[in-house]
């Protein structure tokens, strides 16, 4: 089971995450933001484009 810190993200990053999980694979985030949400397993880069992982969608969901 994988611990999350909500603080990780800043709010912008936080808003490009969820951009990715509703508008992937057709998506634009900055560079940054990316590679940041890519490193800490919230988002994997597939052919088809960026999509949020598990890990992704339960730091979505620990926001609510």
């Amino acid at each position: 089971m994988t611990v999350h810190t909500p603080k990780l993200l800043t709010p912008e990053e936080f808003a490009s995450l969820l951009e990715v999980a509703v508008s992937a694979p057709d998506v634009y985030v900055p560079a940054a933001h990316l590679s940041k949400l890519v490193a800490l397993g919230y988002v994997a880069l597939t052919a088809k484009g960026p999509l949020v992982t598990g890990d992704g969608l339960i730091r979505i969901t620990e926001s609510e």
